[in-house]
């Protein structure tokens, strides 16, 4: 960790328009869930509300957002060069800039949920679960998008192609990606962590080591991209 990148980071994430596209998400939510609770008189439906929008494209979203804001600009702009002309460790920076994201998107996606979840009427263990969720999920997709936006240019349709093709889309009709989905592995590991029960077919050692896997390697692929960027530039 260096806490002169993160804070570069931070700053770059709140001082754009990123930043309220980021706190926009969230309270969208809470909205969404409270005109539901509304208009129909009772509580929401937690799977739909909290689980399929919250967790299945909020919590992404805001993630993605996230991670290629703390490193994806200054690839596309080239400044990247002057950041690895400093003498701090590549896999420093690396987890530097995806602590910066993953903390902003913690924040964001659990009090979210939970605010949902509480605005839809929904009971304390739905407001815990939801805290839960967003938490694990924000820490996984940030790691998983950090690699994705340090790997390439185009880290924001690389993780839009994953979240909403791989998980969505092919989520839907391959039952097997569970397996592969940070989705799936988070509503897993929530249900292990709450009194949720989210009906998520998959064992708990393989989601707790997939998880493991996913934040690990991504934010050591992100080092490794760093590590192996030309100060020329490249893709």
């Amino acid at each position: 960790m260096n806490a002169t990148i993160s804070r570069l980071a931070l700053r770059a994430l709140v001082g754009q328009r990123r930043g309220l596209v980021l706190l926009a998400l969230p309270l969208l939510l809470v909205a969404l869930a409270a005109t539901v609770r509304m208009l129909t008189g009772a509580a929401v439906d937690g799977q739909t509300i909290i689980v399929e929008v919250g967790l299945g494209i909020v919590v992404p979203v805001v993630a993605l957002l996230a991670a290629n804001g703390v490193l994806g600009p200054e690839i596309d702009d080239g400044s990247v060069v002057y950041l690895l002309s400093t003498p701090v460790s590549r896999y420093a920076m690396a987890v530097s800039k995806w602590a910066t994201a993953a903390g902003v998107s913690v924040l964001l996606s659990a009090v979210g949920l939970a605010a949902a979840a509480l605005a839809g009427g929904l009971g304390a263990d739905w407001a815990l679960g939801s805290v839960v969720a967003g938490a694990v999920g924000a820490v996984l997709y940030t790691a998983l998008f950090t690699a994705f936006s340090a790997a390439t240019r185009h880290g924001m349709i690389a993780g839009l192609v994953y979240v909403l093709i791989l998980e969505g889309a092919m989520g839907a009709l391959l039952s097997g990606l569970r397996y592969v989905s940070v989705y799936s592995i988070t509503q897993r590991l929530t249900e292990a962590l709450s009194a949720l029960d989210l009906g998520v077919d998959m064992g708990l050692g393989y989601a707790v080591v997939a998880g493991l896997v996913i934040l690990v390697a991504g934010v050591g692929a992100a080092g490794w991209r760093l590590q192996r960027f030309q100060l020329r530039g490249d893709e």
